[in-house]
């Protein structure tokens, strides 16, 4: 029987191994595989399609775009439909839109060409890293971080506001690329003046946030897969951009999600693809859900304005578990664990620091190949006689204890949500995101490289919280000596980054029951793989509309099946973007949009922030907006 530490492992491996070919999932079809890696394999729930009742209600709307400039009827007209099909579905196609069709046909065909190049030149391009070219070619940008890969290539162009070189694109769809992002810009400057007069507001105001300014274009290529009912050609999502107009061929395979329903996208002829960005939105499926007389937000803002957690709860006296802590039965699960004589699989590894390990040599590389086992196998372990005294240890989990076991009001001058400030009481950091709050109260704080002001921490566990900082750093610093060894780096001139060990974040956990109270303390340890890559290119994309209208307009996840045609899928994403390189600019609900009775949904961002959390995340299946939630 497998442990989940070697499968994982062993699934780390694989993706290595098919990036390392560097010619994609069009390469294993080259090679002439009859079943898909594992790597590709995707959980049967994210593949099911219910089929939506035949109704014009699941049909998606498709707007013609011809005499909405010239005549103020035809105009109003077409800003209606515009903001209809924004509002309810998201998505849209769009016709006589000004593209000529020989350049979206010869898009198309360069986009193909390219991805049925000899790999031996589809190799040059194929790079994750974004910060040294405006061309990229790849396969899976998420490779490393999703629960499944996706059966498609990826070509990859940054052509505005700064395009690429002519000379550092592909003979096989370089020009093109450039002709058909002019002509796209051209389409989504008109879009965003279409859509700034759905919302009420100036023709000119999206323009204006600078959200017509820059385009990311990708060339999706999706080949025959062998077995489409075990994969995704791309995974359920939401864009991370203000506009996407997409360009596909006539094979088909989009699909958005409706009422519960995934609805077909049908190649139109001549027709563009638009598709709302995660920041416009109006039926939000983030809003208050209500399951019979169960409100969660209402109840989720009334648990949160006592100010007194979790355990307030308990100091209530309550019987029954509320319903914004039920958790869903699978996330329950606890399995039985092996038996006896796998024993060494199921029990968290123990590593003793003493003995003078880190002066005797043998000893020292015992611990080290420890160490590394244990990071390997399970990425978690437990040290022992590491320095620290067993009298600190004992009152920094009284100090925590006793923090929380305070009257209500004390407490209640340290509650917020804003992670500024130098020390911080709350519970659940994610309450307002997860899909069941958990059960527990928290405090944190900042200790080094910058320590918080002595006055700023609460009297009751004050000056152990100090002493026991500074013994932690003191245990990681000498851990930090076993680094060259576990990573096989030579310790000659080896220098440890401060980033990694200069800097320390306190965060405390209390777990109540309705019994009694217990303190739990956990070390996590996130294993540096050797192939980590730069931020993948979706951690690039910027803002985007629902966050700006206040939840206006939909953003409707959407997804891509597996190709079962014969023949290869091809499409063309260009996202409307904030910037392809960071900037300073926050981005918040615009102002006009909100009022006491539409109060903003979501704080101010930048592309930076949402960049990292994008990157972090990945294709989970969820939208990366609930993380910026108010």
């Amino acid at each position: 029987m497998e442990s989940t530490a070697t499968i994982a492992l062993d699934r780390s491996t694989q993706l290595k191994a098919f990036d390392e070919t560097k010619t994609g999932v069009k390469g294993l079809v080259e090679a002439g595989i009859s079943e898909i890696p594992a790597i590709f394999h995707a959980p049967p729930s994210t593949i099911t399609t219910p089929k939506p009742p035949s109704s014009s209600q699941f049909t998606i709307p498709t707007i013609d775009l011809q005499g909405g400039s010239t005549d103020s009827i035809s105009r109003r007209s077409l800003v209606e439909k515009i903001g209809d099909a924004a509002e309810r579905w998201g998505f849209f196609q769009v016709i006589n839109h000004g593209i000529p069709l020989n350049v979206m046909d010869r898009m198309k065909e360069g986009v193909r060409e390219f991805h049925e190049l000899d790999p031996e030149v589809r190799k040059g391009f194929y790079s994750r890293d974004s910060s040294s070219s405006n061309m990229l070619y790849m396969s899976n940008f998420d490779l490393y971080n999703s629960p499944a890969a996706n059966w498609r290539d990826t070509l990859v162009c940054f052509t505005a506001p700064d395009p690429p070189r002519p000379e550092d694109l592909p003979a096989a769809c370089g020009e093109v690329m450039i002709e058909y992002s002019n002509e796209v810009m051209k389409v989504g400057k008109m879009l965003f003046e279409l859509l700034s007069e759905a919302l009420g507001l100036n023709t000119n105001h999206l323009k204006d946030m600078d959200c017509a300014n820059s385009l990311l274009l990708l060339g999706h290529y999706y080949p025959p897969c062998p077995q489409p009912n075990l994969t995704l050609g791309l995974t359920k999502h939401s864009d991370n951009s203000f506009l996407t107009v997409l360009l596909q061929d006539h094979v088909g395979g989009l699909q958005v999600l409706h009422d519960q329903y995934w609805v077909d996208v049908p190649p139109v002829p001549g027709a563009l693809v638009v598709n709302v960005g995660d920041l416009l939105q109006t039926k939000n499926a983030m809003e208050t859900t209500k399951f019979g007389s169960f409100d969660r937000a209402s109840e989720l803002r009334a648990f949160d304005e006592t100010k007194t957690g979790v355990k307030g709860l308990v100091n209530a006296g309550i019987t029954h578990l509320p319903r914004i802590f039920h958790e869903s039965p699978s996330n329950l699960a606890n399995p039985k664990p092996p038996s006896t004589d796998l024993l060494h699989l199921t029990t968290i590894p123990t590593i003793d620091l003493g003995g003078r390990v880190f002066e005797d040599e043998a000893k020292r590389k015992n611990t080290v190949d420890g160490v590394r086992d244990a990071a390997e196998k399970w990425g978690f372990f437990q040290v022992i006689n590491h320095g620290v005294s067993l009298d600190l240890l004992e009152r920094m989990k009284d100090g925590v204890r006793g923090f929380n076991e305070q009257a209500p009001e004390v407490k209640k001058q340290y509650y917020s949500r804003d992670f500024r400030r130098e020390f911080v009481y709350t519970s659940n950091f994610d309450l307002y995101t997860s899909s069941a709050a958990s059960w527990r109260d928290t405090f944190s704080c900042y200790m080094a490289p910058n320590p918080t002001k002595p006055q700023d921490l609460p009297a009751i566990c004050r000056d152990v919280m100090l002493e026991y900082t500074k013994q932690v750093a003191q245990v990681s610093t000498a851990t930090a000596l076993f680094l060259p060894s576990f990573f096989r780096i030579k310790s000659k001139g080896f220098k440890f980054s401060a980033k990694g060990t200069g800097s320390m974040f306190l965060l405390l956990l209390v777990h109540s029951s309705s019994t009694s109270e217990t303190f739990s303390r956990q070390v996590l340890v996130q294993q540096s793989m050797p192939f980590a890559q730069n931020l993948p290119i979706g951690s690039k994309f910027s803002l985007c509309m629902q966050l700006i209208t206040n939840d206006k307009f939909i953003s409707s996840e959407h997804r891509v099946l597996a190709n079962r045609a014969t023949g290869a899928r091809v499409s063309v994403a260009c996202f409307f973007t904030t910037g392809i390189r960071p900037n300073p600019r926050t981005y918040g609900p615009i102002r006009e949009l909100v009022s006491e009775d539409n109060p903003p949904k979501y704080r101010e961002i930048t592309v930076k922030e949402f960049a990292a959390h994008r990157s972090a995340k990945g294709h989970d299946g969820t939208s990366d907006l609930l993380h910026f939630k108010i």
